[in-house]
């Protein structure tokens, strides 16, 4: 197939926070499997685009990948609708959408419209209103739509939903999430449209698709509350840190969820990201740190750092390859589109969840307009 990527940030090719990004390593592993024939990239802005294709080179060199002349390429030129061309021009078979929160219902509505699969970096969109009509686009579409949520690859998390379905934890009575990211990624990465979010909006999401996954309860009531001041401060308009506390239910069952999400953690903090979860049943817990998976690496004139060996990687056996569950949330798209026996429903699962978590992120900032008021869902 043919591939468009749309967006050129972070989790496309890499920052100094991340030397590879997510999204190149796993077309990269896509392109060994022979999913993927030509590949294109586009942004808003000519010298991104082109940043990409540099990167996805070099790693293909690396990797030893052999691409055919021409195959890697970026849609030159500037502006917020040069996608709009390339997906004329390049006129591609799948695309994968890693832009601002707030850009993703008109490009995922165009690419729908266009009859292409998509791939989109979570949240689908911010509003339930936006997520019904691009799921009402998709009708009668025989194309995967999927939302890259790759907490559901995680192994520490399959643990987890393996041990809810043998009831090992009894009856859930509660769920805390902590999530919590370096300032720089607001006051750096995202600093064009970090004041269009929020931590919990980019971070916090990930969690509310994860309980949603895990357990099969669905969402009933929010209340939310909002720390501010050190990024106002810096002229950012976004939250420093949310709390978001969450009922589920599930027939005659309940059970509360605290989710805990900041985006002012010092720079110097051992990893990007700082996470833990923690379920409670009546008859055990379960906790995990999915920031500390017992690797701690401290190099001369380096930070210590603490390394995640199972998210995105960059491994060496006899040759280098990408691994971890950030590539296999990757992979499963291509994977999907090559299914033969297409079972859309199955295969489209996590882009029809998103009604499910397009209505908390409207509850829980609907609450934080109004200090922490009970927002039913």
């Amino acid at each position: 197939m043919d591939l468009l990527v749309i967006g050129s940030g972070m989790y496309v090719q890499g920052s100094t926070e991340n030397d590879y990004g997510t999204i190149i390593p796993g077309i990269l592993e896509a392109h060994k499997k022979n999913f993927i024939n030509n590949v294109c990239f586009v942004s808003t802005k000519n010298k991104s685009s082109k940043q990409c294709v540099i990167k996805f080179l070099s790693l293909a060199k690396k990797l030893k990948i052999k691409l055919k002349k021409n195959s890697v390429k970026y849609f030159p030129g500037n502006g917020s609708s040069l996608y709009k061309l390339a997906l004329t021009k390049f006129n591609p078979n799948s695309v994968i959408v890693a832009t601002p929160d707030h850009t993703h219902f008109e490009i995922c509505k165009n690419v729908i419209l266009k009859n292409k699969h998509l791939l989109v970096v979570k949240p689908l969109v911010t509003s339930y209103k936006d997520a019904k009509k691009l799921i009402y686009y998709t009708r009668g579409k025989n194309r995967v739509f999927q939302v890259e949520f790759h907490k559901r690859f995680d192994e520490a998390n399959l643990i987890l939903k393996k041990f809810l379905n043998e009831k090992k934890l009894g009856i859930l009575k509660y769920c805390t999430v902590e999530y919590s990211q370096k300032r720089i990624i607001p006051q750096k990465y995202f600093k064009n449209w970090s004041s269009k979010s929020n931590s919990f909006q980019y971070l916090g999401i990930h969690y509310v698709d994860l309980i949603y996954y895990l357990t099969g309860f669905v969402p009933t009531k929010v209340w939310a509350w909002q720390q501010s001041g050190y990024l106002k401060k810096r002229k950012i308009n976004s939250c420093d840190c949310v709390q978001a506390n969450i009922e589920w239910r599930k027939s005659n069952l309940r059970f509360n969820s605290y989710i805990i999400t900041s985006w002012i953690d010092p720079n110097s903090s051992t990893a990007t990201s700082d996470q833990k979860i923690h379920f409670v049943g009546d008859r055990s817990k379960y906790f995990s740190d999915q920031k500390n998976r017992g690797i701690l690496s401290t190099e001369e004139g380096k930070d210590a750092r603490h390394i995640n060996p199972y998210f995105t990687n960059l491994f060496f056996s006899e040759d280098f390859y990408f691994g971890g569950y950030g590539i296999k949330s990757i992979l499963n798209f291509f994977e999907s589109i090559n299914n033969k026996n297409k079972n859309f429903k199955v295969l489209n699962k996590t882009f029809i969840d998103s009604l499910v978590t397009t209505k908390v992120i409207e509850a829980v900032n609907q609450s934080i307009k109004y200090n922490g008021k009970m927002i039913n869902i």
